[in-house]
């Protein structure tokens, strides 16, 4: 095999452990979803197959993807993204997928996404109730969504930048709704969102 071969077999390879760990379900019931022999499914997850076409179009059609996308080293995500942050509009959303290179993306695959579009970028959210870690988070001000940055996360204590002034809050004075995952261009770059039609 080629480098280029190895990629390919190896994104393909990283797409089906993710179906594997997010349908919970194994190699064999896999194979028989897609109506294949699970050999060849061993072998790419060993890294040491190329799938022949109708194998590729199998897996494909099962995520709901191009060819193209399943051979990409970017995972796909399909979200609804919503124009504005206010609670009374939730319905208005527009379906966009998501391409986004993430080594680690199955540690939040599990998560509710959605967007919030500002410009020609999307702001991906997950749902979430807790502060664990710093980074922007969503919390519901009067019908809003506001984001606020968390800089810091102690057992008591919450450290957020307010208005650019560093904020003592206890972790009760605020109640979180969801946590910036990362920001994509909807103009096509490395990484990137496109409407569903």
């Amino acid at each position: 095999m080629t480098q280029e071969e190895k990629n390919i077999v190896n994104n393909i390879a990283n797409k089906i452990e993710f179906i594997l760990y997010k349908d919970k379900i194994t190699i064999r019931m896999l194979a028989k979803l897609l109506t294949i022999d699970n050999q060849p499914l061993y072998r790419i997850m060993k890294r040491e197959h190329i799938p022949n076409f109708t194998f590729l179009k199998a897996i494909a059609n099962y995520l709901k993807c191009s060819i193209l996308e399943l051979m990409d080293n970017r995972y796909f995500l399909d979200i609804n993204v919503y124009t504005n942050v206010n609670y009374n509009n939730k319905s208005k959303y527009e379906k966009y997928r998501v391409h986004i290179y993430d080594e680690n993306f199955k540690n939040v695959a599990d998560n509710e996404f959605f967007g919030i579009i500002t410009n020609s970028f999307i702001k991906i959210f997950y749902k979430t109730n807790k502060i664990i870690t710093d980074g922007f988070y969503l919390f519901e001000s009067e019908n809003v969504l506001e984001e606020i940055n968390i800089i810091g996360v102690g057992t008591n204590l919450i450290f957020a930048l307010i208005n650019n002034k560093e904020t003592k809050l206890n972790t009760n004075e605020i109640q979180v709704n969801a946590k910036l995952y990362k920001t994509v261009s909807i103009i096509q770059s490395y990484e990137y969102a496109i409407k569903i039609i």
